[in-house]
């Protein structure tokens, strides 16, 4: 078999190996870059929910505007208002949560049943590894390296702003301006969808 034809034949092999319920996104942060592994067999809708937010380039200069440390760190608010207005409203049902809860689990945000739209978390340790339990809270993947994210809450912790979470409303409305005074807020610079690894 010439080589070419050869090459051809394991790379279709391993793609067929790879698994369609696992799709890892990457992101640039100020923080540093990060992967999400997401995982459909624990909750179809919000993985496809998640992934069509970064084909929607939603994540791009996104404020990770609350931020709890030992907790989590809350985002999903687009960095402009008319993005925002495509997902704000755009609820989704809720979905049985599969695993607990730890250091990188990401998960929706929401406020009641099926409120799930384009508010998401990251649960830190050690008191993340309490939530799971409402109703919205599902497992969706799993941050691979924290490195990332324990800097946002160093930055933050040291940046001693207390709780934004009430910053929310004003930059669905206004966008990334409502936060003009809150300069060391880390924020995602962008986010895309990685090939799937190939394993020869």
């Amino acid at each position: 078999m010439p080589k070419s034809a050869l090459l051809l034949c394991f790379a279709t092999a391993a793609l067929a190996q790879a698994d369609p319920d696992q799709t890892r996104v990457h992101c640039d942060s100020t923080a540093g870059d990060f992967v999400i592994a997401l995982d459909r067999t624990l909750s179809p809708l919000g993985v496809d929910r998640f992934l069509e937010l970064v084909a929607d380039n939603f994540f791009d200069d996104m404020l990770l505007y609350r931020v709890i440390p030992g907790f989590l760190v809350q985002f999903g608010v687009a960095a402009t208002p008319s993005v925002q207005a495509k997902w704000q409203n755009a609820r989704f049902p809720d979905e049985p949560n599969k695993v607990p809860f730890r250091h990188g689990t990401v998960s929706f945000a929401g406020n009641g049943k099926d409120s799930r739209t384009c508010h998401i978390f990251v649960a830190l340790q050690p008191n993340g590894n309490n939530l799971g339990k409402a109703m919205h809270e599902t497992t969706i993947g799993h941050v691979e390296d924290m490195s990332a994210w324990e800097r946002v809450a160093t930055n933050f912790a040291n940046a001693a702003y207390g709780d934004t979470g009430s910053l929310q409303g004003a930059l669905v409305a206004q966008g990334n301006s409502a936060a003009a005074r809150y300069t060391k807020l880390d924020r995602i610079r962008t986010c895309k969808v990685l090939a799937p690894k190939k394993e020869l």
